[in-house]
């Protein structure tokens, strides 16, 4: 099966890393009749997840509690690659568990078999949630069946910069790749001491970048290949990779900057030594005034927007939904579960868990509470970001081995310019089909 990476961050300032990678069978065991359910007034529900942290979760619970008396939710927080075995394991033993989280990514198709389907237990509020979420939700399951309601989705690539580096040298934030270009000689000859543009250069990276600026002309290349039978060497993906090669040609970015590994882009941009810093959505932490103070990051203001159209076309990012919420199918307590996941979903939940900033909320057109971010960049910043998120245009999807191996350092390779488009459009295409790397409808 294609293998999802979907990590939150990978060397995040926030310093949340959930590892997403999985794989199963689905199904459903047993039916919702089968278990003698609660039908009195009070109920006791047990909840087992990987996230958000368990002081936010707390938080949410409280608020959860105090708005119906009658129910009290035990909670249980494990960390991420431990939940990814301990779940599984507990579900098949027939664990009492009322409530369950899924790394949508990574455990879908692994705990299905002990999930009761959404539509034996939600009610019409589901069509209030992101329908893009929702339907990448059932798509990740083998049978195309909806077992769990995300909380939000994440997203790359997506742009942060440092609004006082900008307004010291006089820009706006940009949107083409010639705006883009006039900042960066603006900020250059501001402060030569600071880096325009820091990224990660490890080959994981580049297909984030390199889909991001191909689907701005291109949108669904990446589902079409890696999903499809779409081919790496068509004209959308060498056009891709010159629109990419291009950043670095006009001056926009430094090739140093394809040396930046592990954290390194993060600190820069955290030390106040770097105006744009393009990273996934789980940085959208960032934009937090607190979060930075409580961090030690030295930034007076960030904003976030979606990378600058570098040949036209609109805004582009991949986006995958994550944080399900589950019923398993052992639980006496379903109505009350439902009640429980409703709420977590809805404003009055969000609201609480939302603070984080690491997932977009499945709730359609949802709103921060205005006291979560201080300034307007901000504000814009994460409204931007939820935007293209809300509407991706092609899902997180990756052939890990073959990023690993093959597709990176081909993009690598373009950029530093010792081989062409063409040239590496088809090295990826030979490979893809060498029959090494499963894939799309090969799977």
């Amino acid at each position: 099966m294609t293998i999802r990476k979907n990590l939150f961050a990978a060397g995040s300032v926030a310093a949340v890393a959930v590892v997403l990678a999985g794989c199963g069978s689905s199904g459903g065991v047993g039916e919702q009749d089968e278990v003698e359910q609660n039908t009195g007034e009070a109920a006791d529900l047990t909840y087992w997840t990987w996230f958000p942290p368990e002081a936010t979760l707390n938080a949410a619970i409280e608020a959860f509690e105090a708005e119906h008396p009658n129910i009290s939710v035990e909670l249980r927080v494990f960390e991420a690659a431990d939940y990814q075995q301990q779940l599984p394991l507990a579900l098949s033993g027939g664990e009492d568990i009322d409530v369950v989280g899924v790394q949508v990514s990574a455990m879908t198709n692994s705990v299905n078999d002990f999930l009761l389907p959404v539509d034996e237990w939600a009610g019409g509020w589901v069509d209030e949630l992101n329908p893009t979420m929702v339907e990448q939700t059932a798509d990740i399951s083998d049978d195309g069946v909806l077992y769990s309601v995300p909380m939000g989705s994440i997203g790359s690539p997506i742009m942060y910069y440092n609004a006082e580096i900008l307004d010291a040298a006089g820009v706006a934030v940009p949107t083409t790749a010639a705006e883009w270009k006039d900042a960066v000689d603006a900020i250059s000859a501001a402060d030569p001491d600071v880096t325009p543009v820091v990224f990660s250069g490890e080959p994981w990276w580049q297909e984030e970048m390199f889909f991001g600026i191909a689907e701005q002309t291109a949108p669904g290349l990446s589902d079409e290949i890696i999903g499809g039978d779409g081919s790496w060497d068509q004209p959308a993906v060498i056009d891709g990779l010159n629109a990419y090669k291009s950043l670095f040609d006009d001056g926009i970015v430094d090739t140093d900057v394809l040396s930046l590994l592990g954290t390194r882009p993060s600190e820069i941009f955290a030390a106040g030594e770097a105006a744009f810093y393009i990273d996934g959505s789980w940085q959208n932490s960032l934009l937090s005034e607190s979060y930075r103070s409580e961090n030690g990051i030295d930034v007076a203001g960030v904003g976030a927007a979606p990378l600058p159209l570098v040949d036209g076309g609109a805004p582009s990012v991949r986006a995958l939904a994550e944080g399900g919420l589950g019923i398993p199918a052992t639980s006496s307590n379903v109505d009350a579960a439902a009640t429980f996941i409703e709420f977590m979903v809805s404003y009055d939940g969000a609201d609480i868990w939302a603070d984080d900033l690491v997932l977009v909320p499945s709730l359609d057109g949802y709103e921060l509470p205005d006291s979560v971010l201080t300034t307007e960049a901000a504000q814009d910043g994460f409204a931007a970001a939820a935007e293209v998120i809300g509407a991706p245009t092609s899902k997180r999807d990756s052939q890990q081995d073959f990023l690993n191996q093959v597709e990176g350092n081909a993009i690598l390779d373009v950029l530093r310019g010792t081989v062409s488009a063409e040239e590496a459009a088809a090295r990826m295409q030979e490979e893809w089909t060498s029959g090494r790397y499963p894939h799309g409808t090969d799977q």
